[in-house]
């Protein structure tokens, strides 16, 4: 969907549209109706999940997570009120109001690999397909080593009381998953997985150089007004990081789940890029 019909739409809006459209568009193709229906699904079980459990873990601040196993369709709805307190944090990091600092500096890895078709394998897309695409080819159980999952998202924060304004720059969240155990009888059916992992990221670009739309001026304050405001962040604060001439910055933020629970977002060291 294009920007510009995103702009002022609630969340609801956007995902009922969506809908609507995939419902028209597939009523001449084989398969339409089973496809509307998860659609439908999908968005009802990601309601349900940005609720469940949501107030115990705000009086709590303990962060438990129902153990049985999972599709590949329902990796996000399990992982969306993680995804939701991690980008608050994220917000700390582009508004240069983060309490933890990065431990280190790393440079990327160097060189490539091309496939037959000219690709990079060491791009970190390099293998990804879509949700659907992966379900219809990949998602039945079979003989073997178990298999793991990426689930990749973009993520931009939004202000309802200001029309859906966009509140700081996006970032991309990956959410790591590794198969559940399969018994032998089992096999031929739906994948089941378990999440292991969550980590989100964004970059910073380099002094003196056009921001883009991962990082700009406007972002970085819209973010720091949103964190002052809602009692996130103090005023004042200033980051004690500062990016050297010729070097965009990707930094990174990881947690994992550990005992059935959400342990706390941790600082990954910060990869420095040089032209």
């Amino acid at each position: 969907m294009p920007l510009d019909e995103l702009l002022g739409k609630t969340a609801e809006q956007i995902a009922f549209e969506g809908i609507a459209s995939a419902i028209i568009q597939g009523r001449d193709r084989e398969g339409a109706s089973s496809s509307a229906a998860r659609t439908i699904a999908a968005v009802k079980t990601m309601a349900t999940a940005t609720s469940t459990g949501r107030k115990e873990r705000i009086s709590t601040g303990i962060w438990n997570v129902n153990e049985s196993p999972l599709t590949a369709e329902e990796i996000l709805a399990f992982s969306l009120q993680k995804i939701e307190a991690m980008t608050i944090e994220a917000l700390k990091i582009q508004s240069e109001m983060a309490e933890e600092e990065a431990p280190f500096d790393v440079s990327p890895l160097a060189g490539n690999a091309s496939t037959d078709s000219g690709k990079d394998q060491n791009h970190p897309l390099a293998s990804t397909i879509s949700l659907e695409d992966w379900i219809k080819n990949y998602s039945v159980a079979s003989p073997g080593n178990p298999a793991t999952i990426t689930i990749a998202v973009v993520v931009q924060l939004r202000d309802p009381i200001r029309r859906y304004e966009a509140v700081g720059g996006p970032v991309v969240a990956l959410v790591h998953a590794t198969q559940a155990d399969i018994e032998e009888d089992n096999y031929d059916e739906e994948k089941k997985f378990k999440v292991t992992s969550l980590h989100m990221g964004g970059m910073k670009a380099r002094s003196g150089r056009k921001r883009n739309t991962w990082d700009s001026e406007r972002q970085r304050l819209t973010a720091m007004h949103w964190l002052v405001e809602y009692g996130h962040g103090k005023t004042g604060k200033k980051g004690r990081h500062v990016l050297s001439k010729r070097q965009d910055l990707l930094w990174s933020i990881s947690s994992r789940i550990m005992a059935d629970m959400w342990l706390k977002p941790m600082r990954n060291p910060d990869v420095k890029f040089t032209e």
